[in-house]
């Protein structure tokens, strides 16, 4: 009989453990979608939140829409290296249209965070912002790739960056952010979460930042050497139009840089919000994540708002098309 009970008893605390562990994952992964872990967000910060996501969606939608709408009416806006700014447009077009009013809902109105929501909902909202996450770090890569290559080895670009191998790049980019996150629905154990989503954060975030740094450095180190190397004196019409290339790829180069610092400065509290997050989800903290996440995930989606006003108003050729079409806006 003492036995029995010693076993019963051990039995009963193996299964307690098994609950701990799926409470304290159901805890962390509430910091992600729902956000009803520890103290709610109050009334006053629910009403600039919504405001927030609202007015950066709108923006988002309308800039993006701009940039796609221009595209496809401006035949010389049909470049190679507005092909993969166009695929930009779209992914962070989707934040607005997508991201931005789901998460207004998810974080002003919020929902009951129990094991059915995690194995439902919370899927589907893990889907699209790991997808939407993909699609904008992922083509990010690709423009300032696009630009490495054109600044790097501008002799030749047309021999590395073919239209094939442009439409199987960007074809590849939303092939992984939809086919990636579908790895979500094959976890089962919620107790898994903590490193899916740290291996997500490395795939999405660490590893395009690091891609998109390096390019930025070398562009505009060799952006910068090119154009402090011409001489503005010079009146042979070859050399002129070496000058206004040099200028237009030093320009390019700021560009990206504004770009990639505005990613850096967007998506970095994600990084550094994730990792620790994974390293440390015991202890008194976790009461404080759903204010974090909320602060450094909203950061994060803005971004997608102020792209394409970046490249609309430094690209001339843009700036160009859109003065043309707006005619309210002085022409350079």
């Amino acid at each position: 009989m003492t036995n029995i009970c010693r076993e019963l008893n051990s039995t009963n605390e193996q299964e307690k453990q098994e609950v701990d562990k799926e409470v304290d994952a159901v805890e962390m992964n509430d910091t992600r979608t729902s956000g009803n872990q520890g103290k709610p967000l109050p009334l006053e910060a629910k009403i600039a939140l919504a405001t927030w996501l609202g007015v950066a969606g709108l923006v988002t939608i309308v800039g993006n829409g701009i940039v796609l709408w221009l595209i496809s009416k401006k035949r010389s806006l049909r470049t190679m290296s507005n092909l993969f700014l166009t695929s930009l447009a779209a992914a962070d077009f989707l934040v607005g249209l997508v991201i931005d009013p789901v998460w207004i809902v998810i974080r002003c109105l919020g929902y009951n965070s129990n094991k059915a929501y995690i194995e439902t909902f919370g899927r589907g909202i893990d889907y699209l912002w790991i997808h939407t996450t993909v699609a904008t770090t992922f083509n990010l890569c690709c423009v300032s790739l696009d630009r490495y290559v054109a600044i790097i080895h501008p002799l030749r670009y047309h021999d590395f960056l073919t239209n094939r191998r442009c439409y199987l790049l960007i074809a590849n980019v939303w092939f992984m952010s939809l086919v990636l996150p579908c790895s979500r629905f094959m976890v089962q154990d919620i107790t898994a979460l903590s490193t899916l989503y740290i291996s997500f954060t490395v795939m999405t975030i660490l590893f395009p930042m690091s891609i998109i740094m390096f390019c930025s450095i070398r562009i505009l180190k060799a952006a910068l050497a090119h154009y402090n190397s011409i001489n503005p004196t010079s009146s042979c019409e070859q050399n002129q139009d070496i000058i206004r290339r040099t200028k237009k790829n030093y320009k390019a180069a700021k560009t990206v840089s504004i770009i990639v610092g505005l990613f850096v400065v967007s998506w970095l509290p994600s990084l550094i919000t994730g990792f620790v997050h994974y390293f440390n989800t015991k202890g008194s903290h976790n009461a404080n994540y759903y204010t974090v996440w909320t602060f450094v995930e909203t950061t994060a989606f803005t971004s997608s708002a102020i792209n394409p006003w970046v490249y609309c108003l430094r690209n001339d050729e843009f700036y160009e098309a859109l003065s043309r079409t707006f005619r309210f806006l002085e022409r350079r």
